[in-house]
């Protein structure tokens, strides 16, 4: 399989490097004629049983009010309004987005925010206990099933809240994540683990001696309920560089059981979740799954925040990409390709 996904990401390569910045392009032009909306910014948390889920809100927002930017320090070309009164209109799609191990939405605050101001609600997600601020081994691997459990509850939650139910339209949901909220989005949206494949991850953990012994033998080793955590109020998936795909326990079987629109990409000289048997594996078997290797030396981090100066010094690797490499430009069109993604796959009129 090794040299097959090999072979795959060699002969997409050609094709997509052309074709795919092409794609982005055609949905950038697209993008350049509609005026952004203001974006506000709201932390807010919900609790499902004994457990407390932080939510980041990102949303159209009024662009005469009086709200103060939400300061982000380590971060730049990110400006939204903290707690700006909403636009207010119609119901509007909402996209739930699943940041990476041990990571926190915020830090994907540029994708919410692209989205945001083109008439989306997005809810970027804490996991919980898989987090930035607060994060255990057995939520981060072991109990990884929780992931999409954490998204499905945040639906519900939104849907029945008093203060954003009425914003969101529950026809058009779809859901968006980077590594491992990448795997997580296709998760959520219909690909199966399988049940020998997930217990072998656990177990892995499980017997793996780097972790000490009083925190191995509480990580549970039961892969039932990491199966059918499908949430059919999830119409589509935008999946960055989806990882650990085969590691986790998702083989081709599993993959053709997705039956919603699927858009995966990936930098082509990703270190940490390489192309070949992540996203061009998945994007291989998951039915008419759109696939976009971003060509060069784009690495894995370059989904999240570009840094300021601060952030390139204090966290250098996921700040600083290769010579040539521009962020900031692969956001814009990242961000197009997105929105022109969600709104085709959720029927989503322009505004």
């Amino acid at each position: 399989m090794k040299s097959s996904s090999a072979g795959l990401v060699k002969l997409l390569g050609g094709v997509l490097a052309a074709a795919s910045l092409a794609l982005m392009a055609d949905a950038g032009f697209a993008q350049d004629r509609e005026k952004p909306e203001t974006v506000g910014l709201r932390r807010i948390s919900f609790t499902d049983g004994d457990r407390t889920i932080a939510l980041s809100m990102f949303y159209p927002a009024r662009g005469d009010s009086a709200a103060e930017p939400f300061v982000f320090p380590f971060s730049v070309n990110v400006r939204v309004l903290r707690d700006a009164p909403a636009l207010g209109g119609a119901a509007r799609p909402l996209i739930l987005f699943s940041h990476g191990r041990g990571s926190n939405g915020l830090l994907y605050a540029w994708f919410a925010q692209h989205l945001a101001a083109r008439g989306f609600v997005v809810a970027a997600i804490d996991h919980y206990r898989a987090n930035t601020y607060d994060a255990t081994i057995a939520w981060l691997a072991n109990r990884l099933w929780q992931r999409p459990v954490d998204l499905g509850a945040a639906i519900s939650f939104l849907l029945g809240s008093a203060d954003w139910g009425p914003s969101i339209d529950a026809d058009r949901i779809g859901v968006a994540g980077h590594s491992q909220g990448g795997f997580t989005a296709l998760w959520i949206g219909g690909a199966e683990v399988s049940a020998e494949g997930y217990r072998a991850f656990q177990e892995g953990w499980r017997n793996n001696r780097m972790v000490p012994e009083h925190l191995r033998r509480d990580l549970p080793v039961d892969p039932t309920p990491a199966l059918g955590v499908r949430d059919p109020r999830v119409k589509a998936a935008f999946a960055m560089a989806p990882g650990i795909v085969k590691a986790f326990g998702m083989d081709e079987a599993g993959l053709r059981r997705m039956a919603i629109p699927a858009y995966i990409t990936v930098g082509a000289a990703d270190t940490q979740a390489p192309p070949g048997p992540n996203a061009a594996f998945a994007a291989a078997h998951i039915p008419g799954a759109r696939l976009v290797i971003l060509p060069g030396a784009v690495d894995h981090e370059i989904f999240v925040n570009e840094c300021n100066e601060d952030g390139r010094n204090e966290f250098p690797e996921a700040c600083i990409d290769a010579p040539g490499v521009d962020r900031g430009a692969l956001h814009a069109a990242i961000g197009d390709a997105a929105v022109t993604f969600f709104r085709e796959s959720l029927s989503v009129r322009r505004r």
